[in-house]
């Protein structure tokens, strides 16, 4: 169903300088028309009242002296001199007709009962108009005229295509200056839109508009940039407050480990012993917490480095996915297109954290399941590795902010634990590896994808990273 609130601004714009345009002009050419008209209405039954006045002094003497003849001469004559009057008659003072002229059947005249009062009255397209003939105070009798209003006919025609003709120019310039008019201001709106919308893709709090008008848009501009400035604050100071938190536990952490690993070797007795293992594994969970954490800090102070050297692609793969295989007792995870003595130049280290992040979401997002498989192949230059699950999946509407900072799926915050951050270390280590990371859906579950290219490293804009030549 068509709703005005969802057409743009633009049109909306646009739709009330043509409707304001169509109004005002349609007003402005109905008077125009009706004026018109009305001057050539009086101007017309004044003429053929002044011929009615003619007719009738000239038709006294024939009412006198009841020259019946000479009255319908005189008539006759109207017909050279005002051809559109197609009846005329002359009555005496009883109103019986002494004389008539008609262009034709005198039967089909019907005069209106209105032009007893009236000197002259319009009917249909006719005009009819009475003269009485008077001599001082002594009454003879009248003239009647109809007369054929054809020629107002065509000077309605004619008005009536002139203002249609200049009602479309005019529209067309209306249509114009609309255009230009909202380009402004829609101009401004969008832009302020797209800011808006690309802050919440990036989020990148840095953007920020001029805008040096006193409007209104001027002042919502005014105040998106203002929260903006609140916003980026609030992030820094949430940046600064998990640096040093994250800064502060690790040290107690890893004295916390240290005695706990201590009692583990030394402590024999159950349940003791399993009280302490329990306890070595929550601490494990803390200080995969704290080292996202701190990558996290790393990312946004820019100072993640990358050591880039050249490895074994399939060393690599198999030693990640070993190491996965051995803590997880619920899944089989199955190297395909196993790549054979391909070498690559990355930061090794943090290619197999990526990779332990997807095996591991693998793992954790398709319970029930039985395996896991990781596709590892050469396209175009590219290292491109695809870890495939058979688990719940990715909504579509959620597939680009999975990689945004402390993001969680609606469907899974509530039923697997996470923070939201190893997708997004695992997308900014690919970017800063020049490569690319991306989900889609399949029949069942999910695949993620990430690419490296088997070239010279480029440092991107803004990123501290370690550069190093290959000739792969």
């Amino acid at each position: 169903m068509f709703k005005l609130r969802d057409i743009s601004i633009r049109n909306k714009l646009v739709m009330i300088q043509v409707f304001t345009s169509v109004i005002v002009l349609g007003i402005f050419f109905a008077v125009y028309v009706v004026t018109d008209v009305r001057s050539y209405k009086e101007r017309k039954a004044d003429s053929m009242l002044s011929l009615a006045q003619v007719i009738g002094t000239n038709s006294i003497s024939t009412l006198e002296f009841f020259d019946n003849e000479t009255a319908k001469q005189i008539l006759s004559g109207l017909h050279n001199v005002a051809p559109e009057i197609t009846y005329a008659a002359i009555t005496d003072s009883s109103g019986k007709l002494f004389a008539s002229y008609s262009k034709t059947t005198p039967d089909s005249v019907s005069i209106p009962p209105a032009l007893n009062e009236k000197k002259s009255v319009f009917a249909g397209h006719y005009l009819f108009v009475r003269y009485d003939i008077n001599r001082g105070k002594e009454h003879f009798g009248k003239v009647v005229f109809q007369v054929e209003l054809s020629e107002l006919e065509q000077i309605k025609q004619y008005k009536y295509k002139i203002a249609t003709i200049l009602l479309f120019i005019a529209l067309a310039f209306s249509f114009g200056i609309a255009l230009v008019i909202q380009t402004y201001v829609s101009k401004r709106l969008l832009s302020l839109v797209h800011t808006m919308e690309e802050v919440g893709k990036t989020g990148d709090y840095n953007k920020s508009i001029k805008d040096e008008g006193q409007d209104e848009i001027s002042i919502l501009t005014k105040v998106f940039n203002s929260l903006m400035q609140q916003v980026k604050e609030n992030q820094q100071r949430k940046d600064e407050f998990i640096s040093i938190v994250s800064h502060e536990l690790k040290t107690p952490l890893t004295s916390v480990k240290g005695y706990l690993e201590l009692l583990d070797s030394v402590e024999e007795k159950q349940p003791n012993k399993q009280f302490v293992q329990k306890g070595l594994e929550n601490v494990k969970k803390l200080e995969t917490l704290i080292r996202d954490l701190l990558d996290v800090s790393k990312i946004q102070s820019g100072q993640l480095q990358l050591n880039v050297k050249e490895f074994r692609v399939d060393d690599l793969l198999d030693e990640t996915i070993s190491a996965i295989q051995m803590v997880t007792g619920t899944h089989d995870i199955i190297w395909e297109n196993y790549l054979s003595n391909e070498t690559i130049t990355a930061d090794r280290h943090r290619i197999e954290q990526v990779l332990t992040n997807l095996l591991s979401n693998a793992v954790k997002y398709s319970p029930g399941e039985k395996k896991v498989i990781v596709y590892s192949k050469k396209i175009d230059g590219e290292l491109v590795i695809k870890v495939r699950d058979y688990g719940i999946g990715v909504p579509k509407d959620e597939r680009l902010n999975i990689f945004e900072r402390f993001y969680r799926s609606k469907d899974m915050s509530t039923t697997i634990l996470g923070f939201g951050l190893g997708l997004y270390i695992c997308k900014d280590i690919i970017t800063r590896h020049n490569g690319r990371i991306w989900v889609e859906a399949e029949e069942k579950g999910s695949a993620f994808y990430f690419t490296l290219p088997f070239r010279k490293i480029v440092e991107p804009a803004d990123v501290k990273t370690v550069t190093v030549s290959t000739t792969g």
